[in-house]
């Protein structure tokens, strides 16, 4: 006999916090709140609710909460039922967890996912729950110690255990999205890209290989390049390690974790090899990756319908953000700063050290960088020696994983000048440390900045389909070039 769907109650018990190596990566927060793919974890649940369960789903944070289930539990009818979910449960796929909820008023027994410390309950009679209401409140159900034979064994679904390091991993890995081109598999041992790309699989494959020794220990070894016709693919070993986006974004530095981080981080683009190279070639190098890149992404930008309007929508609001208006005036700053970006050297360059290409373990100091620009010969490896400090700098001072990974708002001042919010957790206090860091061997910060303001509007065009995106990092990179101008970096 199905059971009416308004008689289920649907409960997602979001008490616990993270514990162990799981916290180090993502802070103090409750599974709920924690980010990936640009959404919170609570979202992803709000988003596989059928419609019948839409309204009246409980979020259980608080004692409050508690009290307020308790008390619908026990005015609910004798036919009501209960399905909780673990927010510590992680779904590869949504639509199962969706499927599973369709299914869920033809269910006829009381089910679990396992026996013990499951992830998902499901009671045919809520107010067996009321029984058992002391323990329950004491703590979730996958916090128990007695096993649940009594129940049926769900088998079309077993979901990850977020607060178990290696499904944490395992689960924050499938749910990044790759490049439109990019095909990623990943199983117990290896990591597997594809692409479309073929000649660009062909220079991150062969990087590794060309550059000299010392930088491999900082870099995953790739293998196994294929050429699959429409395709080509290479492997890596899989490290179960987290990038430093997904950290820095939750917070889970703090002032001492960084200070190490960003100090390996620093050693490894201090200790590049170089190149000694003529002053005219390195200011050219330095012009081709932060100004004429720069000019020919404009011109892909505004040669875009989509481009156009929203470039038209930011310079409506604020005249200063036209792109116009932004490339004239990096021009000027450029050529202000001229000297920062001449130098007698090259140096092999990763092409790519944002915070999500770099897989970081705060607790063994463990440093490994992935996804490089790559080459296919060694004349390739060579580059300009801020290049990727402003990549490192771009993840730190410039915001661009929270803008990445869309925590952020752009709203509106009270002047009707747009304006952007982003969400921040102890990140000021952890950029002084950076730029302390830059100060202290010698770089010249308003430089390292023009780099990053460069980097943020060479990126309009890339996403072009997110148009609030590209409107972030168009108000970011007036702010980067307001604080350049004005001297407070």
């Amino acid at each position: 006999m199905s059971i009416d769907c308004s008689k289920v109650v649907l409960i997602l018990d979001d008490r616990e916090f993270p514990s162990g190596e799981v916290r180090s990566l993502i802070g103090a927060r409750r599974f709920g709140d924690i980010i990936l793919k640009r959404r919170s974890l609570v979202d992803r649940f709000r988003d596989s609710l059928p419609d019948w369960a839409r309204d009246g789903w409980v979020h259980l944070r608080t004692e409050d909460d508690l009290r307020s289930l308790r008390v619908r539990l026990e005015e609910s009818p004798e036919d009501c039922a209960i399905f909780v979910v673990a927010a510590s449960a992680g779904f590869g796929e949504i639509d199962q967890l969706r499927q599973l909820l369709e299914r869920l008023p033809f269910a006829e027994e009381d089910f679990t996912d396992r026996m013990y410390r499951p992830l998902i309950v499901f009671l045919r009679n809520a107010h067996r729950l009321v029984g058992e209401w002391p323990a329950f409140r004491a703590a979730p159900f996958h916090c128990w110690e007695r096993g649940w034979q009594d129940c049926r064994r769900l088998q079309s679904l077993r979901p990850l255990d977020l607060d178990d390091i290696r499904d944490f991993l395992t689960f924050a890995c499938g749910a990044t999205s790759p490049r439109h081109f990019n095909n990623a598999h990943i199983d117990d041992f290896f990591f597997t890209k594809r692409s479309k790309d073929k000649h660009k699989m062909l220079q991150e494959y062969s990087y590794y290989g060309l550059v000299p020794e010392r930088m491999r220990p900082w870099l995953v070894e790739s293998f196994d390049y294929a050429d699959e016709g429409d395709t080509a693919s290479y492997k890596m070993l899989r490290y179960y390690l987290a990038d430093a986006g997904l950290q820095w974004v939750h917070g889970a530095f703090d002032a001492d974790t960084f200070a190490v981080f960003v100090d390996r981080l620093l050693h490894f683009v201090v200790q590049r090899p170089r190149q000694e190279s003529h002053e005219q070639k390195v200011a050219e190098m330095a012009r081709d990756l932060f100004v004429d890149k720069l000019k020919r992404r404009a011109s892909e930008f505004l040669a875009l319908e989509e481009g156009v309007r929203i470039d038209a929508l930011a310079a409506s609001s604020t005249p200063e953000l036209a792109l116009a208006c932004q490339m004239d005036r990096f021009l000027r700053l450029y050529a202000r700063h001229g000297a920062s970006f001449a130098g007698n050297h090259l140096v092999v360059g990763h092409g790519d050290p944002c915070f999500s290409n770099i897989l970081y373990d705060q607790r063994r100091y463990l440093l490994k960088l992935v996804d490089p620009r790559g080459a296919i010969s060694a004349n390739e490896l060579w580059t300009h020696p801020l290049y990727d400090l402003c990549k490192i700098s771009h993840s730190i001072l410039g915001d661009y994983d929270f803008i990445n990974g869309g925590l952020y708002r752009v709203g509106f001042a009270d002047s009707n000048e747009l304006v952007l919010h982003l969400d921040y957790a102890n990140q000021g206090e952890l950029k002084l440390i950076f730029r302390q860091r830059l100060a202290r061997l010698g770089y010249d910060i308003n430089a390292v900045r023009l780099g990053e303001a460069s980097l943020f509007l060479s990126m309009l065009p890339l996403h072009i389909d997110f148009p609030n995106k590209v409107l972030a990092f168009m108000l970011q990179a007036r702010r980067i070039l307001d604080e350049v101008e004005s001297g407070r970096n």
